[in-house]
């Protein structure tokens, strides 16, 4: 028996001592085989992995030349997607350990650890992670590591800004490599400063157990456990495809909601058809412009609002406050769902205009009685009017404090932050500290993301957009909570004040979005839900501020220009107007659990059952028969498999206003008989009054779809005038998929 062999003799009975068991294969393996075709002395694994190596060797041969031979062999496991983290070499006698995943140095140590001490060794940090995680971060995790399981291919969650979705997801990545459903993730982003955060975000929490970079395109990328990307960088010249589609078991998109539906897409599908899961992150709700996200993904997994996180202490209340002018936004042209900026900037950067929004912000933060500027974002239409806002601000400063007109003191700390300054990025870093010098920055979109700033308590919205994507950004930079303990101050509610009418874009009665896209109301409901929510709203003038503004005037180019409403709503107004309107919504959000719990039926089935068809009993046990189903979705003609088909993403119902749009286009073609050339005009017409109610007819004839078909000319040569065109028009908007039927004429 040569030398080597007693040592192995000595160590296996030394790990039979420890409890190891040496024929159980599947933790411990002896002779285990390499891909270049050599052996390790001992593979220890974990799920079917192998996580650390033990090489023998005799007396006579130095142990540290061992553990250089046995990080070799680590090398190239791990460059065949393993995860070996550690590494021995014994004589039997003598034991050094070295853990190459730190990178520490190797060390002696008396006695070979135990399983339970390898398994407990391998994530301490991502089981502190998780143990450590808010409760409903937990069900976060828990939720979409289960859907995985289940066999759902992809999925998203929507979490309000705020409640931490990068912990979550960090909590997700850590559950998934100790489950082992991932060995290899990329995590998407659409910024470079979102890139960078992720980095330094995911290192704080996962950096001592895995390997996190950038993709920088070397071959070191691919050694990385978790890589950060943007998805340009893996679009631009095709770099996706220099990694196999099988090289990452799960991608993660953040923000999920844009940027990843158009030709981008082709990154996502490569990967997805190598088999790895997609997880999409949002602070979104769901409405019209996420259409693509509900498409792609199915209903989210995970939900939790902005009214969640007030509730529980977890995000700061909003104070409202409105000051609205006499200058309107009628002849501004929408751009897809939001204004078109040249228009946008040109209509409300308005000298006088942007005065009184100085003179009401002082107003509102009590300055004269405080002396203090709290930390303040003011979101401009474009760089002009960030930069004549923040001259309001310091000449409306310099008034108050009886400084001369063209003192320079406050341009320290009242500046404007755009991407035509060269320091812009370190303003914006210099912004997110707390207690920052710099008390006021004016912006126009560069900071409505990828900014965090906790210690933000006031919010100026200076900047109409029709866009609920934008308005959540944006609302979402000052929703962070403050606590003495982490930022050395409390904050637990801000202001947010409002000149240009944003917060109706929201449902800000009960601050969170209720599934209407899917939850079919018919017409009555609808309006009578909106009649309910109009009176509430003039209820309780005690507890809801409504002040008769004075009427402040000013001249802008001989226009005179006055506020016209001036409201303050305060935090207990909205409690008292949430709990009368509840009710009223208590049917909508049961429809929504009901459908919840019916796809995750369908979800167990298929994972127990693969490729066997959903049984209809089965279904019928959980009170999911086909009337209920009609009844619950609001789709009187879909089959059993229609539904079953949605509840696996295959397919998707269409939404009330895609209905009623195909209604009009079915009455156009079938009972007014119209030819193409009619038909496509007047569908022109309906979509973009559709979403410009104001567009008048001739902003409608720049638009090049009405150009490039012969424009106003054309119309009324087909149509015999402009008025017949019109009157078309004045039947179209009121058809729904309800009545088209009944609508002749």
């Amino acid at each position: 028996m040569h030398n080597e062999e007693n040592a192995k003799t000595l160590i296996d009975e030394q790990l039979r001592e420890l409890g190891w068991d040496l024929t159980n294969f599947s933790v411990l393996t002896k002779e285990y085989p390499l891909p270049n075709g050599k052996k390790a002395d001992y593979a220890i694994l974990v799920d079917d992995h192998p996580v650390a190596l033990i090489e023998a060797k005799k007396e006579s041969i130095d142990l540290a030349g061992a553990l250089i031979q046995a990080k070799n062999y680590a090398k190239i496991l791990n460059q065949n997607r393993e995860k070996v983290f550690l590494i021995f070499a014994s004589d039997g006698k003598t034991i050094y350990r070295q853990n190459i995943k730190a990178n520490t140095r190797p060390e002696r140590i008396t006695r070979f650890p135990t399983y339970a001490e390898i398994k407990d060794y391998i994530n301490p940090e991502t089981d502190y992670l998780l143990a450590n995680l808010r409760d409903y971060q937990k069900i976060a995790v828990s939720q979409v590591v289960s859907t995985f399981q289940l066999g759902r291919d992809k999925t998203y969650l929507e979490m309000a800004t705020g409640t931490g979705k990068t912990i979550t997801a960090a909590g997700i990545i850590a559950k998934m490599f100790k489950t082992g459903l991932a060995r290899k993730i990329l995590f998407l982003v659409d910024r470079d400063s979102l890139a960078e955060q992720t980095v330094r975000a995911f290192n704080s929490v996962l950096g001592d157990v895995f390997k996190i970079n950038r993709l920088i395109d070397t071959k070191d990328d691919k050694y990385n456990d978790i890589s950060v990307s943007t998805i340009q960088f893996l679009y631009v010249n095709e770099k996706y495809l220099s990694y196999p589609n099988n090289f990452f078991d799960l991608v993660i998109l953040d923000e999920c909601h844009r940027s990843y539906f158009g030709e981008w897409h082709d990154v996502v599908e490569h990967f997805r058809k190598g088999g790895a899961k997609i997880l999409g992150l949002t602070a979104t709700p769901s409405d019209k412009e996420t259409q693509n996200t509900d498409a792609y993904f199915g209903q989210p997994t995970f939900r939790y609002t902005y009214r969640q996180g007030v509730k529980e202490g977890i995000l700061a209340e909003t104070e409202w406050y409105k000051f609205l002018t006499n200058v309107d936004l009628s002849g501004i042209h929408e751009l897809g769902f939001d204004f078109e900026p040249e228009d946008l900037g040109r209509r409300v950067d308005v000298p006088r205009r942007n005065e009184l929004i100085a003179e009401k912000y002082f107003e509102v933060i009590g300055y004269q009685n405080t002396n203090r500027l709290p930390k303040t974002l003011v979101f401009a239409a474009s760089i002009a009017h960030a930069n004549h806002l923040r001259n309001a601000f310091i000449d409306k400063y310099n008034e108050i404090n009886n400084l001369p007109p063209d003192d320079a003191t406050a341009e320290n700390f009242i500046i404007s932050i755009h991407n035509q300054i060269a320091n812009a990025k370190e303003l914006t870093q210099k912004f997110q500290e707390i207690d920052s010098e710099i008390k006021i920055a004016v912006s126009v979109d560069m900071l409505s993301t990828g900014i965090d700033a906790p210690d933000i308590e006031v919010l100026v919205m200076a900047r109409p957009t029709k866009s609920k994507i934008l308005y959540v950004q944006m609302k979402g930079r000052a929703t962070r909570r403050c606590t003495p303990q982490q930022h050395g101050k409390e904050k637990d509610k801000f202001k947010l004040i409002d000149f240009v009418d944003i917060t109706e874009i929201e449902e800000i009665i009960t601050n969170e979005v209720v599934e209407k896209e899917d939850v079919i109301i018919d017409e009555d409901e609808q309006q009578e839900e909106k009649e309910v929510r109009e009176s509430i709203k003039g209820q309780d003038k005690e507890e809801k501020e409504q002040k008769e503004p004075e009427k402040i005037e000013m001249v802008i180019a001989d226009v005179p220009v006055w506020l016209v409403k001036s409201e303050i709503i305060t935090s207990d107004a909205f409690k008292e107007i949430r709990r009368q309107i509840e009710p009223q919504l208590k049917n909508i959000k049961e429809k929504t659990v009901q459908k919840a719990r019916f796809v995750q039926a369908v979800l167990s089935w298929e994972a127990l059952n693969p490729g066997i068809p959903v049984d209809e009993k089965y279904l019928e046990a959980f009170g999911f028969d086909l009337n209920t189903l009609r009844d619950l979705y609001g789709e009187v003609n879909a089959s059993l498999q229609d539904f079953i088909d949605v509840a696996l993403s295959r397919k998707r119902f269409k939404t009330i206003e895609e209905k009623n749009r195909d209604a009009v286009y079915y009455w156009l073609t079938e009972v007014k008989k119209f030819d193409k050339e009619k038909t496509e005009f007047l569908m022109i017409l309906y979509d973009f009054k559709k979403n410009n109610p104001d567009l008048s007819l001739l902003q409608l004839s720049n638009s090049h779809l009405i150009q490039h078909r012969g424009g106003i000319g054309r119309i009324k040569k087909i149509f015999g005038s402009l008025e017949n065109f019109m009157n078309l028009y004045e039947t179209m908007k009121n058809i729904t998929y309800l009545n088209v039927d009944e609508i002749k004429d």
